[in-house]
């Protein structure tokens, strides 16, 4: 059956090719008092693939020269007071979109889209042992488990592996987004605008969504899951703006409703066999208060929130003014609310907790001891001093802008910018601590942190036009930050550096710039007991200094020549920042042509190159017990306290891109040839942890190649028919050892420095979503106006 598609829509395409090759060319239709003009293009995409489909699927991306059908029709009144516009890219595929526009010239203005974006992980890879029961709270249930929790790194030997080739199903993964909007500009007099805009967004589909039971660090065991996804998003803006000589001002609402369909997931622990018989459930799982993967105990399911409900809605009011001495002024403020108040869950579902302080102590049939398998004593739920959290917070804003140009040849500039993050929400107690990942008690009495910050940035830019060849500007800025419960309160950043136009002919443009920007180290509260040295300090409240270097050239010494370069460096250094990142340094070196040697031949070129370096230092504290204040990477202190090592990235891409467009029968046959290769390349190198008897070790290297290539036809055969036809190739290729290695079951994977019994008893979905593909897609349409 799938054969036949593909003649069928080539016959049906040659049928109206002939149709309107013997016809008049068509012109635009009267119809009364209106005119009736459109386009149309129809056609086919015969398509074959070899390797990873989802790959070369995600986003649909295929040029837009290539892309079919379409649709474009226009009504309008003779008298010119009145239209209707109706537009459709891809119609009848996964990604169409549509537009209608209508409104009368200078009064109203509506406008209505709907556009379908698919995104797709993974098609026929990703295998789950799961079942899934949809509804507000998602159940992932298990109708067997494996007949021991037995830690190896050979299949033959573990009973995960064989249960999970035995009993996991595929499982495709991929996003679907839906974006209907409606636009409404209203002008009953030249002075008052009001506007009005509506769009909702529905996301649904399933991608990969990690989950834990245990401890980390200690035993535990991963579950990855199909996270079931279905968002509403409703979003209006309601504007009105009046404008009045010399002066405006404008208020906006907007608002944004986040409804999320699935409130939480509930999922079977595949490592608690109390309810395994040969494999098969019989419905009495037994909880366990801890975890015991000798016995194969602890809780029988886990639970977890997933996004909760919210809403944010902000009132922004905005004016602009012209000032004596030719001075304008721009300015915004605004103020808004983001609130969340989604009910709390129960720390764990595990029947070893009971929320009634008469049955601590007592005994529940469902609840056994992990060593023993005896009946064991209920334990007390901590209790949370609200139902729900009150989310409230308020972030405010206030822009103002001045420009002057009173004096000859003087541009002069300044602006300030205050924004705020407050937070009002209510204070959360958890007076006897908390329950982790479904089994494990914390205890000691915690209270919820209110972070806020607020940031004041004031700047100023003098330009100076010494000739007409010859424009400078220098710029300086300064930022305070503050922060609330936060290590670092206040730091201050500052930010200086030139920019310079030199355009010595209308032929040459040269254009430099430099920033630099230094952040002070400002005072670092921390805990002396626990960091003495400021080893935890965060690299984004660390001392900083960035240099940035931006230069392009544009030289066009002939009409039909036109050739550029440009160049961008950055360098980012964070001082005094023990741990996490160090510097970061980035090129992006580029050039290019265009070259119309011919009135019917075009050629151009463009190559690219990027290159980031950075320098990461870690610690990893592996006998926290025995540490008190030994924050220290130094050969001295005794081994197997503090692994610490230094990781240098490099990440590198080079990219191609060569074509022409040929006019080899003007206005009656043009080709286009063109062609793209990219290739990128990135690297981690690992060095120090002297005191380790395993040191760190470098990443394998992860490579990337891409290859594209189009030719396309275009037969004009009447003056508004058009006939196109032609062909695209798309090939890519990765090594990613994170994904590559993807399976349900990854024992046999994760094994240093010994035999990692955590990853051995954890289930993936063996997503490998960067599988290499080749593609090949014809395609055929006829394009015609009216």
């Amino acid at each position: 059956m799938g054969r036949t598609k593909y003649p069928l829509a080539f016959r049906l395409t040659l049928k109206i090719l002939l149709l309107f090759a013997s016809s008049n060319a068509w012109a635009q239709v009267d119809v009364g008092d209106y005119t009736v003009s459109g386009s149309a293009e129809i056609g086919g995409l015969p398509r074959s693939f070899k390797g990873d489909k989802a790959r070369f699927e995600e986003y649909r991306d295929i040029p837009e020269s290539v892309i079919v059908p379409q649709l474009q029709l226009m009504i309008g009144g003779k008298k010119e007071d009145f239209y209707l516009n109706f537009d459709s890219l891809k119609t009848g595929r996964n990604d169409q979109s549509y537009t209608l526009r209508a409104g009368r010239y200078g009064l109203l203005d509506m406008e209505f889209q709907w556009d379908q974006i698919p995104h797709l992980f993974s098609e026929g890879v990703a295998r789950t042992p799961y079942s899934v029961n949809d509804g507000h709270t998602t159940l992932f249930t298990l109708s067997s488990k494996p007949t021991a929790t037995t830690a190896t790194t050979n299949c033959t030997t573990s009973p995960l592996c064989q249960w999970l080739n035995t009993n996991a199903q595929p499982i495709d993964l991929g996003l679907y987004n839906g974006i209907a909007r409606f636009n409404v500009r209203y002008t009953p007099t030249p002075g008052w605008t009001f506007t009005g805009n509506y769009w909702q967004n529905h996301n649904v589909g399933d991608r990969a969504f990690g989950t834990l039971f245990g401890t980390s660090p200690g035993s535990f065991n991963i579950t990855e899951l199909a996270e079931p996804i279905d968002y509403q998003t409703y979003n209006i803006e309601l504007g009105g703006e009046y404008a009045s000589n010399g002066w405006s001002v404008g208020l906006k609402y907007t608002g944004s409703i986040f409804n999320n369909l699935h409130s939480g997931i509930i999922w079977d622990n595949p490592m608690n066999l109390t309810n395994s018989v040969g494999g098969v459930l019989t419905g009495t799982c037994l909880d366990s208060a801890t975890v015991n993967y000798n016995t194969g105990r602890g809780a029988c399911q886990g639970q977890m929130n997933l996004y909760p409900n919210n809403q944010a809605h902000t009132v922004t009011l905005s004016g602009a003014a012209t000032l004596p001495f030719k001075t304008n002024f721009m300015g915004t403020t605004s103020y808004g609310w983001m609130l969340q108040d989604s009910t709390f869950q129960p720390f764990t579902v595990n029947r070893c907790y009971t929320t009634n302080p008469a049955l601590v102590g007592t005994f529940n049939p469902r609840c056994v001891d992990a060593a023993t398998g005896l009946p064991a004593p209920l334990v007390r739920m901590p209790t949370i001093s609200k139902t729900s959290l009150g989310g409230d917070v308020r972030p405010i804003m206030v822009n103002a802008t001045l420009v002057n140009n009173f004096f000859e040849r003087v541009n002069l500039k300044a602006f300030y910018r205050y924004y705020a993050m407050e937070n009002h929400n209510s204070e959360v107690f958890l007076p006897q601590g908390f329950v982790r990942l479904d089994g494990q008690p914390v205890a000691g009495a915690l209270q919820s942190e209110l972070f806020s910050y607020s940031k004041h940035t004031v700047g100023y830019e003098a330009g100076y036009d010494f000739a007409r060849w010859l424009s400078p500007k220098l710029s300086w800025g300064y930022e305070r930050m503050h922060r609330h419960d936060r290590e670092v309160f206040n730091q201050d950043k500052f930010t200086f550096g030139p920019t310079v136009d030199i355009k010595p002919s209308t032929a040459i443009l040269l254009r430099a710039s430099y920033r630099h920007v230094w952040g002070n180290d400002s005072p670092y509260v921390a805990d002396p007991t626990v960091d003495a040295s400021n080893l935890s300090r965060k690299f984004d409240e660390a001392a900083t200094r960035r240099n940035k270097v931006s230069l392009f050239a544009q030289y066009t010494p002939w009409e039909n020549l036109m050739l550029t370069w440009g160049f961008e460096y950055t360098n980012d250094n964070y001082l005094f920042a023990a741990l996490g990142t160090q510097y970061d340094n980035n090129y992006s070196p580029s050039v290019g042509i265009n070259y119309t040697p011919l009135s019917w031949l075009r050629l151009f070129a463009n190559y690219n190159w990027e290159r980031y370096d950075w320098l990461l230092k870690a610690m990893d504290r592996t006998n926290t017990a025995t540490q008190t204040i030994a924050n220290s990477c130094t050969p001295n202190v005794p081994p197997n306290l503090n692994r610490c090592w230094n990781s240098r990235g490099l990440d590198q891409m080079n990219t191609v891109s060569v074509g022409s467009d040929l006019d080899l029968i003007q206005k009656i046959f043009g080709l286009r040839l063109q062609f793209t290769y990219s290739n990128g390349t990135s690297s981690v190198h690992a060095s120090g942890d002297q005191q380790s008897t395993t040191p760190a070790g470098n990443y394998p290297l992860l490579k990337n190649q891409w290859y594209e290539f189009l030719a396309r036809f275009e037969y004009n055969l009447q003056k508004n028919t058009t006939f196109r036809f032609g062909y695209y190739y798309n090939h890519a290729t990765e090594r990613d050892f994170g994904v590559d290695i993807m399976q349900p079951w990854m024992g046999n994977v994760d094994v240093v420095p010994t035999p990692n019994a955590n990853t051995a008893r954890s289930v993936f979905l063996g997503d490998q979503i960067k599988g290499p593909f080749t593609a090949h897609v014809g395609f055929v349409t006829v394009g015609f106006k009216f």
